[in-house]
């Protein structure tokens, strides 16, 4: 069932209801309220078929300045815009903010329709007309056509329909192929069958079965059944509007502006970068830091702007900027905004998402007003090797998704090929990012090998707890291999260093380190202490600290052996549990020609290491 949707705009009472109703049959004020009231509060729907073959849903959406946030809920997503204009009034003030409302929505396609032309005298309606076409020229909607309408007497309704289903056979869905996503602007529940939630597909296709999750909070779902148009169907593609039958959640966890998508095809955020344009009829500059109601998809949440360079922008001006919001968020690159003030309470502006997952610091205005620029208006390529940049080991498909680029398998190859990029296992690093981590890790060991000259390197959790590198384990073996893979980094056991640096040790700490070494091997199995060693002078200790790092090792605290002794007594204790079945500590401190004391230490930290384990009274390898 090939869709479209088609959504209703203008001010209150001016007939957007009974035009819907005239095209469809369908009444889509629903609620007693709406009814008693005769005006429309909450989002309606109804559909027709159309000559093309295309399903024509349509959105009716309420025109009360009121209501305002259930007219953004329903106008995202839309394909055509009938904008309705009572010939017994003219444009209003909703009039205006709702064509606002479209242009930052960026719908291109739409229709103005003069309503109610039996109402008032010929020469009342031409000046309407003539009114409503001088003010559109000024607009989005300058290329719109203008169709005069009677709605009670059909008057005007087939030249509509004709005109829809024009539009409507141009509509193509390129979206299709991508991860499914729909903002929820309606949440129930029916008896025997539970959740419901509609909402217009954005993107992908929903099947029967489908398990999803709803986002910000990550909820796994399953999709039990789907309506499209009060038919069950088994399949939803993306520009239907879309009922699911959820599995696995409550009415109460969900709520209008929540996201049903693949799961961990979203990424929720509270800081998006922006394209902002603010309206020319605002009443006063957007300020830095104001507070404003930010509309994304079916989402009404409270953010603010930052704007880069700039405390202020004014009417009519455009910029690049950063949102934070209030509370998490959902979006992909290039989904359309809309901000409202809070006092006066008007739709101030409106623009383009160019980063849904976007940093909150670390750049100089300029710097950030450099890289929105490329997210904005760079090649695919660039697109992609900025996101890449930014998102350090990013898994390939989340980086692909955030940057909302078609065929990325292509651009990716090509930045690999010319060295831009480095893949570990599935993930992209970008080379500039890695040598920036390599700068910082050279000037990190040079600093240390000032300060501890006789030190054979830094361990590498030292080093990691000190690189401006916030990544998982395996990230950081990743990163280190690349860096050892430039030949500027050495490593020595667990220890890093800069390539070219030796432990130096004057003739004093020489004859210090060869004390030392000859005391702990001739000690042997009856191991010395670290302050039998050293005691509190500073050299020893230095000198001391050095050899840990390469031939001693602390089997329990302040006891110190040779590293290669140690091996031999696993060595041992492993020639023990295959000649004996296990190993007793009488006969590891017999091999071993030690103390019990001794013996049962170097056991305990072979049962830490997970070598041995103990059962009852003897050990066995693991």
């Amino acid at each position: 069932m090939d869709s479209i949707v088609i959504g209703t705009a203008g001010h209150i009472d001016h007939g957007k209801t009974t035009l819907v109703k005239a095209l469809t049959g369908f009444d889509t004020d629903t609620l007693a309220e709406e009814k008693r009231r005769g005006i429309t509060i909450n989002l309606g729907f109804a559909y027709c078929k159309l000559p093309c073959g295309k399903t024509a849903g349509f959105v009716d959406v309420p025109g009360h300045e009121r209501f305002i946030k259930n007219m953004l809920a329903g106008a995202g997503g839309i394909d055509i815009a009938m904008v309705v204009i009572a010939a017994s009034e003219g444009i209003m003030p909703q009039t205006r903010e709702h064509i606002h409302i479209l242009q930052y929505l960026g719908i291109q396609q739409a229709i103005v329709v003069i309503t109610k032309i039996g109402m008032v005298e010929d020469d009342f309606r031409e000046l309407v007309v003539e009114d409503t076409k001088e003010y559109l020229a000024t607009t989005s909607l300058k290329h719109a056509p203008v169709v005069q309408v009677d709605s009670i007497t059909g008057q005007g309704i087939p030249e509509i329909l004709a005109l829809l289903n024009g539009m409507a056979a141009g509509v193509r869905r390129e979206a299709v192929t991508r991860p499914s996503r729909l903002p929820v602007d309606r949440v129930f529940s029916i008896k025997g069958f539970g959740t419901v939630v509609t909402g217009t597909l954005h993107e992908g296709s929903i099947n029967l079965n489908d398990e999803l999750a709803i986002y910000p909070e990550g909820l796994p779902v399953k999709v039990r059944g789907i309506q499209i148009h009060e038919q069950t169907v088994t399949t939803a593609r993306a520009g239907q509007r879309t009922a699911l039958n959820l599995g696995g959640v409550s009415v109460e966890e969900v709520r209008r502006g929540c996201v049903i998508a693949k799961q961990g095809s979203v990424q929720a955020t509270c800081v998006l970068d922006v394209h902002l344009s603010v309206a020319a009829d605002a009443s006063k500059p957007v300020k830095r830091l104001e507070q404003h109601k930010l509309y994304l998809g079916a989402t009404e949440v409270l953010a603010k702007v930052i704007f880069m360079g700039r405390k202020e922008i004014y009417p009519g001006e455009e910029c690049y900027a950063k949102i934070l919001t209030e509370s998490p968020v959902i979006a992909r690159k290039s989904d359309r905004f809309v901000l409202r003030s809070l006092s006066p309470v008007q739709t101030i502006g409106g623009g383009r998402i160019i980063d849904p997952a976007a940093k909150r610091s670390g750049y100089t205005d300029e710097q950030a007003l450099n890289i929105m620029k490329i997210k904005d208006q760079g090649t695919p390529q660039q697109v992609l090797e900025v996101f890449s940049w930014e998102n350090l080991f990013g898994d390939k498909e989340a980086v692909a998704a955030v940057s909302n680029i078609e065929d990325t398998d292509k651009y990716f190859e090509l930045l690999l090929q010319s060295g831009r990029i480095v893949l570990f296992e599935n993930r992209v690093a970008h080379v500039e990012a890695l040598q920036a981590l390599l700068e910082q890790t050279l000037n990190i060991l040079e600093a240390y090998h000032i300060q501890y000259p006789l030190r054979a390197g830094m361990t590498k959790a030292e080093l990691q707890a000190r690189l401006e590198f916030a990544g998982h384990p395996r990230e950081f073996e990743w990163l280190q291999s690349w860096m050892k893979g430039t030949g500027q980094i050495g490593q020595s056991g667990l220890m890093l260093y800069k390539t070219g640096f030796v432990p130096v040790f004057s003739k004093k700490m020489g004859s210090i380190r060869d004390e030392m070494l000859a005391a702990v091997q001739q000690a042997g199995y009856s191991p010395l202490t670290d302050y039998e060693l050293a005691g509190n002078d500073k050299d020893r200790l230095a000198v001391l600290e050095a050899l840990m790092q390469t031939d001693f090792m602390a089997v329990d605290g302040h006891v110190i052996l040779l590293r290669e002794l140690y091996a031999q007594a696993k060595e041992t204790a492993a020639g023990l549990a295959c000649t004996e079945g296990a190993i007793r500590l009488s006969d590891f401190r017999d091999s071993l020609a030690t103390s019990r004391k001794y013996a049962l230490l170097l056991l305990e930290k072979m049962d830490r290491e997970k070598f041995t384990t103990r059962r009852g009274e003897e050990r066995v390898l693991l």
